[in-house]
């Protein structure tokens, strides 16, 4: 699933439904992000829900290639950066930059 340019409270709801449909079809989904991602604090929130629903289904939920800087700093700046290993075992979480686990 591509992220589009932007993921705010504005579009978030349509980005939402393509992981709920895409969760309950495929074992495995993947994000690739653009590279010059507009996001808020929304698509983080979705991002760890999806994580979440995912885990619960024995799923994976997955990004491919490199997280767009303004995932990095948004996340950063909120205080949700992960330095810990996930609590849904997931290794490619979108949050576990801000260091070793």
């Amino acid at each position: 699933i591509s992220s589009g340019e932007r993921l705010t409270i504005e579009t978030i709801a349509d980005f939402a439904q393509q992981l709920r449909s895409a969760l309950a079809e495929a074992g495995t989904v993947v994000i690739e992000f653009d590279e010059n991602l507009e996001l808020d604090i929304t698509a983080l929130q979705v991002f760890c829900s999806a994580c979440q629903t995912a885990t619960a289904a024995g799923k994976k939920f997955i990004h491919r290639g490199p997280l767009p800087a303004s995932l990095t700093i948004l996340a950063t700046a909120a205080g949700t950066e992960r330095h810990e290993h996930c609590k849904n075992n997931n290794p490619s979480c979108f949050r576990q930059f801000g260091g070793s686990y």
